[in-house]
């Protein structure tokens, strides 16, 4: 019911009118009960079994036409702008057997110059067979027939492209959670893959991808931070290629569907770069746009970027209020699966430290054990030993010793055999056991500052963890302090 809840819950008022006048019978029927508990209450598919006096099997049986429904409603409703030319496409093959050769002919080629404009290779394949076979006899078939392959090698470039540039997006997430040397490698692959098909062919739609691409990648990593200043020029020349691509293509069903992108690019980079005037003025125009994005599940990766940086842009200008603005309405919008490990680690980490900035210990920890309980976090090692970590902070913190000390001895066991290439982390884990210890407190606080300086030398490299955290003078006297509020 939870993910039925969510969906209605996001449907417009004139979209769920639509979707009532779908279900057939009136209000009494079991279908308009489940749109309108789903619509207006928060209940559990056991609650809504009973109410209907249902059977498991007819409830779920239930539940699966109303998403088709849905599914037919959204199908409906998705904006084609270029449904003109596909429609025109559909009927290309009838010009075969239509009585005015030159006339089709004249018409075809007319359609070929609009596809052509809008990077429609798959269409211009249909275009270009029909071409050819209209001119079988005369010179001009076999230009033509050339055509008509060149694109179908085309056409299959492109979309080993689009394959590539979304895979590669979700690989950078997965080395960015795994520091992963295989992932490293199978990225730089990747993007070399994708600057070679871009290489190939004269094209804005593959020039779209690969601009995305590099920016993110340039942006990602954190080895590549420092040299961010220096590639400004080249950066800001990118993203405005794209803006004018997406300005002059603005009926390409896939533009619109992504143009709202370029504000978030900005700030990524000038965040990331340290511009923070212009990351700030791009930060006010991306987060207009979180409303309408973030319920949709293919803009996650967009997103979550933008709250990475959000996360660096607080570290600046210390404000908690810009921090949480948008989490009510991400938490109750955002689509994340368990599949998309890197969304669902870097969501809840994000949650976990606005509420660790606003001295809700309590829930920063519950949000990092609710991950760790519905992921397993073996396989991405960095960000397991920084969520453990962070969360073994909100126990000290609380002056919960025992569960503090559980992580702490859980942790150490496993990074024993690697403690050259985990330095910063068991540092860590000794600010945090000296924190619990009934000593002297001034000097334990002593202690304590010189551990964290100890843990902010040792933290650099692809294993710094924990860049997020702060800790001030009134946050190291609060967890030495073994009385805690």
């Amino acid at each position: 019911m939870n993910v039925l809840n969510k969906t209605i819950k996001k449907l417009t008022t004139e979209e769920y009118q639509q979707l009532i006048q779908l279900i057939s019978g009136g209000r009494q029927n079991k279908p308009f009960k489940v749109l309108e508990a789903a619509r207006h209450t928060n209940k559990t598919d056991n609650e809504m079994m009973r109410e209907l006096e249902v059977s498991p099997s007819a409830y779920y049986t239930l539940k699966s036409r109303l998403n088709d429904k849905i599914a037919s409603l959204f199908a409906q409703n998705t904006k084609s702008p270029v449904n003109i030319l596909m429609d025109e496409v559909t009927r290309v093959p009838a010009h075969l057997y239509g009585t005015n050769r030159e006339f089709s002919i004249r018409a075809l080629t007319d359609l070929q110059k609009q596809l052509i404009e809008y990077d429609l290779s798959a269409e211009l394949i249909v275009v270009y067979k029909t071409l050819a076979q209209l001119s079988l006899y005369t010179e001009n078939y076999n230009h033509y027939f050339r055509l008509y392959e060149k694109h179908v090698a085309y056409s299959l470039a492109v979309g080993k492209a689009e394959d590539i540039f979304y895979r590669f997006l979700q690989k950078l997430g997965m080395y960015l959670i795994s520091n992963s040397d295989k992932e490293y490698d199978d990225l730089i692959l990747m993007k070399r893959e994708l600057f070679n098909i871009c290489e190939l062919y004269n094209s804005h739609r593959l020039t779209v991808f690969q601009s995305i691409a590099n920016i993110y990648w340039q942006c990602g990593l954190p080895e590549k931070k420092d040299g961010l200043k220096k590639k400004e020029i080249e950066i800001e020349q990118q993203i405005q290629h794209l803006e004018a691509i997406f300005e002059k293509y603005n009926q390409d069903t896939l533009y619109q569907n992504i143009n709202f992108i370029i504000p978030f690019l900005y700030f990524e980079f000038y965040q990331k770069a340290g511009n923070q005037v212009k990351a700030d003025f791009y930060y006010a125009q991306a987060k207009k746009n979180i409303p309408e994005i973030c319920s949709k599940h293919f803009h996650n990766f967009i997103v979550i970027q933008f709250l990475n940086s959000k996360i660096d842009k607080f570290l600046t200008d210390h404000s908690e209020t810009t921090l949480s603005e948008l989490n009510d309405l991400l938490v109750s919008q955002m689509d994340i699966s368990v599949s998309e490990c890197y969304h669902l680690i870097s969501f809840n980490r994000f949650l976990a430290i606005g509420k660790f900035y606003n001295h809700d210990y309590n829930g920063a920890a519950k949000t990092l054990n609710q991950l760790r309980n519905t992921l397993s976090m073996k396989k991405f090692k960095i960000a397991d030993v920084e969520c453990r970590l962070f969360q073994a902070l909100q126990y000290c913190i609380l002056n919960e010793d025992g569960l503090c000390q559980q992580i702490i001895s859980s942790l150490r066991r496993q990074l024993m055999e690697e403690e050259d290439q985990w330095k910063s982390a068991l540092t860590f884990m000794k600010l945090l056991k000296t924190a619990l210890k009934a000593i002297d407190l001034r000097k334990k606080n002593k202690r304590i500052h010189s551990l964290w300086e100890q843990f902010q030398s040792e933290n650099t490299g692809k294993n710094a963890i924990l860049k997020f955290v702060r800790l001030d003078e009134s946050m190291i006297r609060r967890m030495s302090n073994p009385i805690k509020n």
